[in-house]
Formats: structure tokens, sequence, C-alpha cells
């Protein structure tokens, strides 16, 4: 396993509103249920504050999301000097993130038109921009230099709708959105362009990661991925769990190794040849 705990701290007055004794998604809807102002701490020294809309995915306690920007602060991610996409943006903290080390420009974009208010953050500059949108549906092609990406982890039942503008689009996706997102993303970037998406491959179904990369080879130099970091959703999540409680309710609410599965921070790189 390749996911060491990030140094990354997200506090704030209810920066947790999520009572242990909730299921992941009760947890999200109630920690989404009001506003909240957090700071973020990298390595011990605040690094900005942000606000997190009602309605909008709260990543206080994001694995993924701490582990991203941990990314792109520790500069393992280059974006200086780069236009970078923050996609499915929420709060837009991977966004600022990028601002902070330099980014020539950000895009926030996101479907939940409740990120409303971006624009208003004292890092935000006259260059950067937000947008609501279904993926990069918006988005000239051969654009922008790198796209950030951690797709909601839970598929939608076949037959349901997610409400785009609630915290359930931060949480759940319908089935063919990562698919989506990597043709998207290889019409957006420039050649050379980096992708840098958080997978949930579930060992159930191992098959669907390599269908994924299917679709990624027609955009993506796939020699050239990298994983920037890797392991068991299980492992992960016992890892970053605070409580004994809480280390108890994951186990009994997983159900299983048919319920596990792998997570992979992937790194993949426009081909540079243009169709």
């Amino acid at each position: 396993m390749n996911w060491p705990k990030p140094p990354v701290q997200m506090k704030g007055k209810n920066a947790g509103l999520g009572p242990s004794h909730l299921d992941y998604v009760g947890k999200h809807k109630e920690m989404s249920s009001k506003a909240v102002d957090l700071e973020l701490f990298w390595q011990e020294k605040r690094r900005l504050a942000f606000k997190v809309n009602a309605h909008v995915f709260n990543p206080s306690e994001s694995i993924v999301g701490h582990k991203l920007i941990d990314l792109v602060l520790s500069e393992k991610i280059q974006v200086a000097d780069k236009n970078v996409i923050d996609l499915g943006c929420g709060c837009g903290v991977v966004g600022l993130c990028a601002i902070i080390k330099k980014a020539k420009k950000v895009l926030f974009t996101d479907i939940n038109s409740h990120i409303e208010g971006i624009q208003k953050h004292p890092l935000y500059r006259g260059c950067d921009e937000w947008q609501v949108q279904n993926s990069l549906v918006d988005v000239p092609d051969l654009s922008y230099d790198t796209i950030l990406v951690l797709p909601p982890g839970l598929v939608v039942e076949e037959g349901k709708q997610v409400d785009s503008d609630t915290f359930e689009s931060g949480i759940f996706r319908p089935s063919n959105l990562i698919s989506q997102i990597i043709a998207d993303s290889g019409r957006v970037l420039k050649p050379g362009g980096q992708l840098v998406i958080w997978l949930r491959v579930p060992l159930a179904s191992f098959h669907t990661f390599i269908e994924l990369l299917s679709v990624a080879a027609e955009f993506f130099d796939i020699s050239s991925a990298e994983l920037l970091a890797y392991g068991i959703e299980s492992l992960i999540c016992f890892d970053h769990e605070k409580s004994m409680m809480g280390r108890w309710m994951y186990k009994a609410q997983k159900g299983g190794v048919a319920n596990d599965g792998i997570w992979l921070m992937l790194s993949l790189t426009k081909t540079l040849k243009v169709s």
C-alpha cells in the first residue's frame, strides 16, 4: 500500500458534523446541511481559509481530498504557470491550493450550482473562472494543461437520478461518468497535458478498470501512466479513522471483502499527437 496519511487538516466550528453512528450517505447529508467556514492546515501551518456552502460536499473528512491537496501543495503535482481545471470543485479548496502554487489560471467547475461564491474568495484572481456544467461540456478543445478530479465513489442505482444541486452530486455518479470525464479531458487538454484522477475500483468488478484503460488509451499515453498513491480501501480507511467506534462502524457497513475496492490516484499524460 502506498497511501500514507497526508499532513492535512481542516479545522473550524462544526467542521465535522457527521455523527459516527450514521452511514456514509447520512453522515454527508448532515455535514452539508449548513454552510461552514474552514481553515486548511498543511504540515501544521495554516495555509488558507475557505467556505463550504450548504448543499455542497464537505471535504473536511475526505481522505482522497486531503491526499490531492497534499500532492498539489508538496508539488508532486506541478501546477506552476499552468492552466488548471478543478473539476468537481465543490468548495474549491483544491483549486485554491493550485493558485497558492502559482497556477497561471484556474477554472473551478462543478455540476452543483451551489458552488456560486468561489469568485469572492480573496485568492480568486481576475484570470480565474468558475462555471456550472456537466463534466467539461462547455470547455474549449486543447485549452488547459492540467485537470484535477476526484469523481464520486458511489454509482447511483439504475433508474435513480442524482440531484445535481445537493451533496449527492459529490458522492454519487452515473455509471458512465468516469468514461465521460476521461474523454472530455482528452479533448480539453493540450498535447502533453496531465489528468490526475482518483479511481475506486471494486474488487468484485475489477474488469471495469481494464475497460477504463481502453477508453483512456484513445487520448493518453498509457505507457507513461503514474500511480501517485494507491491502496486497498478498507486498509486506507482504517488507517485514517480516528476512533475505534468509527472503525467498527466502517467494518459493519462495508460487509466484507466482496464490497472492498482498490483506490488509485492516477496521473495520465495526453498524447502529443493531435488528431
